[in-house]
């Protein structure tokens, strides 16, 4: 069973990887000061809509992302990097540039930008599927290549609550934890539950 990440326990919010928490910047502020000490120095100058915040690297990065609440996998676009101590270096956008997975973990719940709920079934379809190479899936060539022509040619099913606990052989209460937990891609209809299957061609 798929099992979705979880944001960051220190701020509530956020993706840690790598030794540091990625948030949208409507975020910041649950950040420690030095995050807002930080953008003082690159703004206005900057425009970017992701924080990386490194507390071991002793550094903040403001990233544009452009398409962060359009894409299911937002590019990481040019980005301004602040040591603890006020240095500025900055980089372009790559040529071939790195994406962002999970997008739903830089924002909380109540995030107006984009459907929260629905970008957690997206994680929950692609981390269904076999064969990914984890390691390459941060370039967005890759994830064209490899991943993108998976999710699209897939068969999609709606199931019943009834059928699928006759689908996995649980009870409906299992079911029901499941769901909450967030381990099933689901929507609502109603007072009842639908839940997602699918078959490669």
């Amino acid at each position: 069973m798929t099992n979705l990440p979880k944001r960051s326990k220190t701020f509530g919010v956020g993706k840690d990887i790598g030794g540091a928490v990625y948030v949208h910047r409507s975020y910041m502020e649950l950040l420690p000061q030095i995050v807002l000490e930080c953008a003082q120095i690159i703004s206005p100058k900057t425009d970017f809509s992701v924080v990386k915040y490194a507390e071991k690297a002793k550094t903040v990065s403001f990233i544009d992302s452009p398409d962060f609440d359009d894409a299911s996998e937002p590019l990481v676009g040019d980005l301004a990097t602040v040591t603890f101590g006020g240095k500025v270096t900055r980089r372009k956008r790559l040529s071939d540039p790195y994406i962002y997975h999970h997008k739903w973990l830089f924002v909380k719940d109540d995030y107006a930008g984009f459907d929260v709920e629905e970008s957690k079934q997206h994680s929950l379809t692609w981390l269904a599927l076999d064969g990914i190479d984890k390691k390459r899936i941060g370039r967005r060539s890759y994830w064209r290549a490899h991943v993108l022509p998976r999710l699209s040619r897939r068969n999609e099913r709606w199931l019943t609550s009834a059928d699928m606990a006759s689908r996995l052989g649980v009870s409906s209460c299992e079911l029901s934890h499941l769901r909450t937990a967030g381990k099933l891609p689901f929507k609502k209809r109603g007072n009842s539950f639908l839940y997602l299957v699918y078959e490669d061609d």
